[in-house]
């Protein structure tokens, strides 16, 4: 599929051939690439496909709270990974939502960094502009949700900070909510047992011991993200969890 000659890449890094397509606002060029990887990847969080082409086709609301990022990573423009992020404006908060590299990608370094460390760091710059834009100096952190005890302990070499909660990913958004067609399904699913973490912002690291910066990465998720209520009984624990 050729790239739109209206949509340019968001970066270009020769030493390992790499270029990353933001496939958002209009960019559909690769989303089909995009969500090969995803499906590859991430098959157990599959419903979340059609709302990956929605955010490509859908022209961008600068006045929105959620500022998304869909990065396609290719590599002598073979698709090797990808990267789904956003900046919360109101919190002024990263989310890392979407990070897989194809396996045998994930040797390929760059000034001494494996490529996944590479990216991230990529995508956290990219967070600093999204700051910049609202008037912010940088973003708290990029806070991420991690299914996986090999992956947390990765992340962590990578700045990554475990926080000591107690904490269930939520298995919709409102955007899943409003697609009729899976609805029932959601209804369904149960809560899923994650750690809680979040990306120290290079230059510009966060007190992992501040309840006012807790709060921040939990109604980040919790209320902006997955919408819930005050009187949801995950936002009443992990209120409560920061008070003990």
């Amino acid at each position: 599929m050729g790239l739109s000659s209206k949509i340019k890449p968001v970066r270009r890094v020769l030493g390992i051939h790499l270029v990353v397509h933001d496939l958002i606002g209009g960019n559909v060029s690769y989303i089909d690439d995009y969500i090969r990887i995803y499906h590859e990847l991430f098959p157990q969080y599959s419903r979340y496909v059609p709302i990956m082409r929605q955010r490509a086709e859908t022209p961008t609301d600068r006045s929105a709270n959620e500022t998304w990022h869909q990065w396609l990573l290719m590599i002598r423009d073979e698709p090797v990974g990808i990267v789904g992020f956003l900046y919360n404006s109101k919190r002024n908060t990263g989310v890392l939502l979407d990070f897989a590299i194809r396996p045998h990608a994930r040797r390929i370094c760059h000034k001494g960094k494996r490529l996944a460390h590479f990216c991230l760091n990529l995508a956290m710059q990219q967070l600093i502009l999204d700051a910049q834009e609202r008037g912010r100096t940088a973003p708290l952190c990029m806070i991420a949700e991690v299914e996986y005890d090999h992956l947390v302990w990765r992340y962590v070499e990578y700045g990554f900070v475990v926080l000591p909660f107690e904490y269930f990913e939520p298995p919709t958004t409102p955007e899943l909510r409003e697609a009729s067609y899976v609805t029932e399904n959601l209804d369904k699913m149960d809560y899923e047992r994650m750690y809680l973490g979040a990306f120290q912002i290079p230059g510009h690291p966060f007190n992992p011991e501040d309840p006012g910066v807790l709060k921040s990465i939990l109604f980040t998720l919790l209320k902006d993200h997955y919408h819930l209520p005050d009187e949801h009984w995950l936002v009443r624990k992990m209120l409560q969890d920061i008070l003990e």
